[in-house]
């Protein structure tokens, strides 16, 4: 190592000590906050005022939402087409949707996929529900499955 290499060494080790700063700092550091803090009246309000702001806003969502949730509540939902078709005459809905599927696949290559799955899932749950007639949410699983047939009828003929 080189003499200066010493003496650099020598320096870092003196810096590691205590050391004592030549003027009392936090003065200067108190003085400085207390020139720049604005009075404190006025710095007290705003906060309380973002604060009943916040709170309106908050309290004006729930009540739009209670509202909304009212509102849908009033209004009469009809029931889907197959559901009430498959409950009381199951074998003319059935064939009725069947009817509808056809022309789908025959309008639509692209649908043809989903229609061929839909099928088969209907095919399935009949073939259930012959084994278990009295399984009611079997019942409402044809339901569903019959209903999105249809949207899926009904999805065919919008496109063509």
């Amino acid at each position: 190592m080189s003499e200066h290499d010493f003496q650099w060494r020598r320096g870092l080790r003196d810096l590691s000590g205590p050391v004592q700063p030549q003027r009392d700092l936090w003065l200067d550091i108190a003085t400085r906050i207390q020139a720049e803090a604005p009075p404190a009246t006025a710095n007290s309000a705003a906060p309380r005022r973002r604060r009943v702001v916040a709170w309106a806003l908050a309290a004006s969502v729930a009540l739009a939402a209670v509202l909304a949730g009212t509102l849908q509540l009033q209004q009469p939902v009809a029931p889907p087409q197959a559901a009430t078709q498959v409950k009381s005459d199951p074998a003319a809905a059935i064939a009725a949707v069947d009817r509808q599927f056809k022309q789908v696949r025959t309008q639509d290559p692209r649908l043809a996929a989903a229609s061929v799955e839909l099928d088969a899932a209907a095919d399935e749950i009949r073939q259930m529900l012959q084994q278990q007639p009295d399984a009611v949410f079997l019942v409402g699983l044809l339901n569903r499955t019959n209903e999105r047939r249809l949207k899926l009828a009904r999805m065919g003929q919008a496109s063509s």
